[in-house]
């Protein structure tokens, strides 16, 4: 295992490296799994459901079995209502399309990851995974932008998974070219941290008042 110390190199030098292609994309593949949401919520409803479908289902069986049946559901009205209703009944389509929606999110939560707490950070080594917080990136962000001279404030820095939106003020009435200023100072500062993905930068202006 290896660790780098100081600054990390630049995206464009990253991939000018040959000899290191194969590590470097294993490393970033090693840290999006590291880092992605593991969905707690969804797989806990899930496991409750199917939890509380099988204990009622055990103490149902063993009551019965026991011969005094708990009936925690009115079966026989459920079985004859079923029996009596065609497939193309309203309330059939309706309880068939709930049932088939609800297994459809719980498929696609466990196929696509949700947004981690963590964002991985570049790295060259895949069993050394880096990540930074939302709110320590920001920060980051803002820092550097605050750092261009004719900026006199940072508003809101929203991150996207390919991009960077960061809303600064100035005093001044001819900003000339501090988008470009601001935009290659939050550049800089990213590609020495590496968040992975890499993002785009948008930046917006407030300027004075008259």
């Amino acid at each position: 295992m290896t660790t780098h110390a100081g600054r990390l190199p630049r995206s464009r030098e990253r991939d000018a490296e040959p000899g290191r292609a194969g590590s470097a994309a294993a490393s970033r593949r090693a840290a999006r799994r590291a880092f992605h949401s593991r969905r707690i919520w969804p797989a806990l409803l899930a496991s409750l459901i199917v939890a509380a479908a099988g204990v009622i289902t055990a103490i149902e069986t063993i009551s019965a079995l026991a011969g005094s049946p708990l009936r925690f559901f009115p079966y026989e009205q459920i079985t004859s209502w079923a029996v009596r209703t065609p497939w193309n009944d309203r309330l059939a389509l309706l309880i068939a399309a709930a049932i088939a929606l609800l297994g459809l999110v719980f498929v696609l939560t466990g196929l696509f990851p949700g947004r981690g707490r963590l964002i991985p950070l570049y790295g060259e080594d895949p069993d050394l995974v880096v990540g930074i917080t939302r709110s320590g990136l920001r920060t980051l962000v803002a820092t550097a932008a605050r750092s261009v001279d004719g900026v006199t404030g940072v508003g809101h820095v929203r991150l996207r998974r390919r991009k960077v939106r960061v809303k600064v003020r100035t005093a001044l009435r001819q900003p000339h070219d501090l988008h470009e200023r601001v935009r290659a100072a939050v550049r800089e500062r990213l590609d020495e941290v590496g968040p992975l993905p890499r993002r785009g930068i948008a930046v917006r202006i407030r300027f004075p008042k008259d």
